[in-house]
């Protein structure tokens, strides 16, 4: 459950700010500040897991069913554990006004939310409902003490605390929930609409050496058969897209291609500027 909470995490922070994709977040322990030319990063850490005193836990359940011969047999399980997740989320960037803007970035998204709502979460997560999130306020550890144990400098952060369940049975969860959402992909593709959001995605590309708009840029929402063209500005949008995080691929002729994650979470535009470098 960990790896699927910072899967879920990295997603929604690439998507929703203006890092490219998750490849730009880090999960390692932070450390000073970075002078290795890698460009704007956000450094997500899991530093403490404890049981969460918020979530009741309901114990042994016991499920009896009567089959067609009187016999009645009965399935035994235990349900999930909450426990409260603990991440220290901090930027990086080449100079400080860029980490405190990106920092900016995803304090304002992550307020948005204020919980993970399950249709972002990845499908190990699902079937739990949205996960309850707290963000910046006191840490479980002392914030100094905290820094002090990581051997780093006191820096601008924020502490997120998220309580997600635990399975002692979960080896066959993520199969099952595959198969029910292999079934809501189809009723999605037969033109379920009564589900569908009028959402959109929107974007400028730029050359990354010229900073001038890139027009005839093919751009494809991935999974889907939604492709457009940028403008003679640069500019593209696509409309009719369902909450959820999507991988947007972006191909001009002359220029390496590039794909970018982008979340989209509410009925506004969410823009995305990108810069593509020649090949």
């Amino acid at each position: 459950m960990l790896i699927s909470l910072l899967q879920t995490l990295a997603e929604i922070l690439a998507g929703g700010t203006s890092l490219m994709n998750t490849e730009q977040i880090d999960f390692s322990r932070p450390g000073s500040r970075r002078d290795d030319g890698a460009g704007p990063t956000l450094n997500l850490y899991f530093y403490d897991i404890r049981e969460s005193k918020q979530v009741q836990h309901s114990g042994r359940q016991v499920e009896r069913k009567f089959a067609a011969s009187g016999v009645q047999p009965a399935t035994v399980s235990w349900s999930p554990s909450w426990f409260d997740v603990s991440l220290l989320l901090t930027a990086w960037d080449s100079t400080s006004l860029g980490e405190h803007r990106l920092l900016t970035e995803a304090l304002t998204l992550l307020l948005r939310h204020r919980s993970l709502r399950e249709e972002f979460l990845v499908p190990e997560l699902h079937g739990y409902g949205s996960l309850s999130m707290t963000i910046s306020q006191e840490p479980p550890l002392e914030v100094g003490s905290l820094w002090s144990a990581l051997s780093v400098p006191l820096r601008p952060a924020l502490y997120l605390t998220v309580t997600v369940p635990f399975e002692p049975e979960s080896a066959s969860i993520p199969l099952v929930w595959e198969r029910v959402f292999d079934v809501h992909s189809q009723l999605h593709k037969n033109g379920n609409s009564a589900i569908a959001k009028r959402v959109a995605i929107a974007g400028l590309v730029k050359s990354a050496v010229t900073n001038l708009p890139l027009a005839g840029t093919e751009i494809t929402v991935m999974g889907t058969e939604k492709l457009v063209k940028s403008n003679e500005e640069g500019l593209f949008f696509f409309e009719d897209l369902r909450l959820g995080g999507y991988v947007v691929r972006l191909n001009c002729p002359g220029y390496v291609p590039q794909n970018c994650n982008v979340l989209v979470d509410s009925q506004n535009y969410t823009f995305k500027e990108v810069l593509l470098f020649p090949a």
